[in-house]
């Protein structure tokens, strides 16, 4: 008979008049894995903190069987990343292991590269977190979680910034622990993954458990119509029925001549016309992310031309960017698109408050009215518009860094680099819709995402990058997953 490695019993937490989880009562054996899914501030953070311990429950128990000897009851994977940017792979690791005195620095060195190699991850443990990309940050803080080996281990969207061979090393290792008999609660809002690695699933919905038992007994409509209370619906908007005029040769908004850039771009041409959206794919560190950057001002070229409604510029900043029509939404909202420490409103209008208001002069009524018309399209779940956007869960964050673009008359080229991560299913649908409704009124919008799905269902044409270069150039009304993977992993095809 299989153990019970975590027993919640009607367990419930509220803040203030706010329910955040009422009544949830769930048993998870050891070597199961969990997924737990629902809509963004449908009471999935306050569970697993309250799991973890970062929460006490105002009413019902949860108890955790003793780990493994040297092993502890509980790690978690956070969405937002707990790594310390200024302090090496190794030195993190050290810290997650709790060793910070004992241990020489050698020692450390070669507890990371054993970690990291059980985890079947190459990444240099001398060097800085800082300098790592997303997806190695992403890798290194599971690393850490699972080299603890818990009885209990939370992983909150760890597949949000990966590519598809980084998942399954993930996979892998979250197997390899779940059979040594840890039990795992597995968050992702990528309905494929769960199928692929889990045994049940929990779903709630308003805090409350309106789902739970064998996941093999489920469809992916069942879960998502679970989730939001409704019908599953179609994900991505149709496409402009007038997509076959709309090809390549028609004007473009922003095209890259033979753009390189020092380590990372080679000759890159490209085209985003008005009116569509552009989709840039490729395994992580191919260079999408620094296409991104350069159209969004982030980076300055080394070599070729950025050109902008057919004629030269030189993006020294995202501030000019924004002066030239162009806006940007970051892939990590935290650290380089929000203002955490602002209300709703002063990040809603953060890149339009020179347009809506030239004289400087800003009129409260007016900007309520602009914030609120944005926040009621997006469904943007909040207490009021001054609150602070800390308070909000991730997706409605989210939410409000792509509606800062909505209230933005000027705006005429949208770059998105990873702009559902972390978003739960419902939001996203709201998301892109948003984007598309961007096109009609004319906006080029160019799309890099780790979600290669999104990429086939939101985008009108796929580029496709190998090392720093365009291998390939797709209509996404036609492409395959096959096709794009083909491309990404050094293949050809005629662009």
């Amino acid at each position: 008979m299989s153990q019970p490695a975590l027993t919640c019993q009607h367990v419930s937490k509220s803040f203030g008049a706010t329910r955040a989880v009422v009544d949830v009562d769930v048993t998870l054996n050891r070597g199961e894995i969990l997924a737990l899914v629902g809509e963004n501030g449908a009471g999935k953070s306050t569970l697993m903190n309250m799991l973890s311990g970062l929460l006490s429950p105002d009413t019902g128990s949860i108890t955790i069987a003793d780990p493994p000897e040297g092993g502890r009851a509980v790690s978690m994977v956070h969405q937002e990343l707990s790594l310390f940017a200024n302090l090496t792979v190794a030195e993190n690791l050290s810290l997650g292991d709790g060793d910070t005195t004992h241990r020489s620095e050698r020692a450390k060195r070669d507890f990371a590269r054993s970690t990291l190699a059980g985890l079947g991850v190459d990444i240099d443990v001398d060097a800085t977190v800082g300098d790592l990309t997303v997806g190695q940050r992403q890798l290194l803080e599971v690393a850490k979680a699972i080299a603890v080996t818990p009885t209990l281990l939370i992983l909150d969207e760890p597949t949000s910034s990966l590519e598809n061979p980084q998942v399954e090393l993930l996979f892998a290792a979250v197997r390899r622990l779940s059979a040594a008999g840890s039990a795992v609660v597995f968050v992702s809002h990528r309905m494929d993954e769960l199928f692929e690695l889990c045994d049940r699933v929990l779903v709630m919905r308003d805090g409350r458990q309106v789902d739970e038992g064998p996941l093999a007994d489920r469809t992916r409509d069942q879960l998502v119509a679970s989730m939001v209370g409704r019908e599953a619906s179609d994900l991505y908007p149709p496409r402009d029925a007038r997509g076959d005029e709309k090809d390549a040769a028609g004007p473009a908004a922003v095209e890259l001549v033979d753009v390189s850039l020092e380590g990372s771009l080679s000759s890159v041409d490209l085209r985003v016309t008005a009116g569509s959206i552009t989709a840039i794919a490729g395994l992580e560190g191919h260079g999408q992310s620094e296409v991104a950057e350069v159209v969004a001002g982030v980076r300055m070229p080394t070599s070729g031309t950025l050109r902008r409604a057919g004629r030269p510029v030189r993006l020294r900043s995202p501030r000019q960017a924004v002066r030239s029509g162009i806006g940007y939404v970051a892939p990590d909202r935290r650290l380089d698109g929000l203002l955490l420490d602002q209300s709703i409103s002063a990040n809603a209008l953060l890149a339009a408050m020179p347009r809506l208001f030239p004289s400087g002069i800003v009129s409260p009524r007016r900007a309520r009215q602009v914030v609120q018309r944005v926040v009621s399209h997006l469904a943007v779940k909040h207490a009021a518009l001054t609150q602070p956007i800390v308070e909000l869960s991730g997706g409605n964050q989210q939410k409000v860094l792509i509606g800062r673009w909505l209230v933005d008359d000027g705006l005429e080229v949208l770059v998105l680099n990873d702009p559902t991560r972390g978003v739960d299913v419902g939001s996203r649908a709201q998301i892109y819709q948003s984007i598309r409704e961007l096109t009609e009124r004319g906006v080029a919008v160019l799309l890099v995402s780790t979600d290669l799905q999104e990429i086939l269902g939101l985008s009108d044409e796929v580029y496709v990058m190998y090392s720093g270069r365009i291998t390939g150039r797709l209509d996404s009304r036609t492409a395959t997953e096959t096709a794009v993977m083909h491309l990404a992993t050094g293949g050809t095809a005629v662009v």
